[in-house]
């Protein structure tokens, strides 16, 4: 199964066999949906959207699981969920990354702040103790997951905004994708 996200405020979930929509879209955000993840287990699906929420569907019922998770103070481009399924990450145009309890459907604290622009891609390290953020400042900042902390400074080498980050399968390398036709 796939997940696409899409400007007319909806996810289509996707028979890849079948190259088919599974249904009628999911619909529920109020303005365009910006980025999809399922947890690990699959039976979860998080969207998010520019009117600066994350729904969490049960993908079996096709239903939100609840009310749309809000914190963000603006639009919300990139989910990510840990590789445990407990944790769900949110990135947004408000310079933040939220870390969301799933369980309980509540931030983890505070938001995470460190970017001085928006930030625009979250990933978690495949053993779920870091976390990367792109943002728009050119930057990459490494966070300790469970400490909620930045390890390090944010890491540079871009020269325009970095639109995407994500984990090899061991964990031991990062990649970073910007708007300066790089990927570092």
């Amino acid at each position: 199964m796939l997940a696409s996200a899409s400007d007319d405020k909806t996810v289509i979930l996707w028979d890849v066999a079948g190259l088919k929509p599974l249904g009628e879209p999911l619909a529920g955000h109020k303005e365009e949906v910006t980025s999809v993840a399922f947890s690990p287990d699959g039976k979860t699906l998080a969207s998010a959207s520019v009117d600066k929420t994350v729904i969490l569907w049960d993908v079996a019922t096709r239903k939100p699981l609840g009310e749309p998770l809000a914190g963000h103070k603006d639009e919300i481009f990139s989910v990510a969920c840990s590789p445990d399924g407990k944790t769900l990450a949110s990135a947004s145009r408000d310079k933040t990354v939220i870390l969301w309890d799933v369980a309980a459907r509540q931030p983890l604290g505070e938001a995470l702040a460190g970017h001085k622009a928006t930030v625009l891609s979250v990933a978690f390290s495949p053993d779920g103790k870091t976390l990367a953020s792109a943002s728009e400042d050119k930057t990459v900042i490494l966070w300790d997951a469970a400490a909620r902390m930045p390890l390090g400074k944010p890491l540079g080498g871009h020269t325009q905004p970095v639109y995407s980050v994500a984990f090899s399968p061991d964990g031991k390398t990062l990649a970073s994708a910007s708007g300066d036709s790089t990927v570092i």
